[in-house]
């Protein structure tokens, strides 16, 4: 397994993240918005350094966390802007020699739409991944219409594997209003279509979901490295820690991250996950 960080998590800068990944041995950057830019608004010169940097370091972009598909899919015009988006997504990671780009399952609107209501809106992405060569890694979260891993294998299950999969992310499930359990459920459930994995924890706080340091919340860390020590999973974990030292995410920011404003006082909170993190690999025998 390898090991990576959201690098918004813990600064805007791109000169710090690839200091950040040397200094907590981690091999790749995940990105999402870098100098207050998704990265899709990035210039092709600025990528273009940024993979010089990259491969001067021994470092790679393992995953382009983007936004796409966090919209409403009753817009029409939004859907329309959320193509050119993937456009600019797969053109980015192009250049970054990024194979994967995340996306979502858009903002929930009277309830969840089943999955056979939103399987078409992802043939368009594909035409566009297909000609790009690219897959994208599509992400349950509370806010879409696949609030759980269980929901998003449903929606996966109609579309194609070559060019769509999932991002499994057990923090997530603490945050599930059908109450998912991270483990084994969440995990079993999106297992044939795993693509990568987003590392974070949390509690529930008087019944409150609230992110916390890698191996302190609910998420069952020791009997999932197991299970993916056992099953050959030879990916990347990429943090994604959505928490803060002296400071609180609101939840528009936990919908919407980015910018500076979401980054202020993570470098601390993702440094702490991120030796969290590699001492729960050792104590189950993984090697990163």
């Amino acid at each position: 397994m390898r090991l990576s960080f959201i690098t918004d998590e813990a600064t805007q800068s791109f000169e710090e993240a690839v200091a950040f990944a040397g200094k907590y041995g981690l091999q790749g950057l995940e990105l999402r918005s870098i100098e207050n830019l998704a990265v899709d608004q990035l210039e092709k010169e600025t990528l273009l350094e940024m993979k010089r940097r990259l491969d001067g370091e021994g470092l790679c972009a393992c995953s382009i966390a983007g936004s796409f598909y966090k919209c409403s899919r009753l817009d029409e015009k939004a859907v329309r802007e959320e193509w050119e988006k993937l456009k600019r997504l797969c053109a980015a990671a192009d250049i970054l020699e990024c194979p994967v780009i995340r996306g979502f399952s858009f903002w929930q609107e009277g309830g969840c739409a089943p999955a056979g209501q939103l399987a078409p809106f992802y043939e368009e992405p594909a035409r566009i991944l297909r000609q790009w060569g690219k897959r994208l890694l599509l992400e349950a979260d509370p806010s879409v219409n696949t609030t759980n891993h269980g929901a998003l294998a449903g929606l996966l299950g109609l579309l194609d594997g070559n060019l769509f999969g999932a991002i499994y992310d057990p923090g997530n499930d603490i945050y599930d209003p059908l109450g998912e359990r991270p483990y084994p459920e969440g995990y079993e459930a999106i297992a044939p279509y795993l693509g990568h994995i987003h590392i974070k924890d949390a509690i529930l706080q008087d019944g409150k979901p609230e992110c916390v340091k890698v191996g302190t919340g609910l998420v069952d860390y020791p009997a999932l490295f197991a299970r993916l020590r056992a099953d050959g999973y030879d990916g990347w974990l990429s943090l994604e820690t959505h928490y803060r030292k002296n400071a609180e995410l609101s939840e528009e920011q936990l919908r919407r991250p980015q910018g500076a404003g979401f980054t202020a006082g993570g470098w601390e909170a993702t440094a702490e996950s991120a030796e969290a993190l590699k001492e729960l690999l050792t104590q189950a025998g993984i090697s990163v």
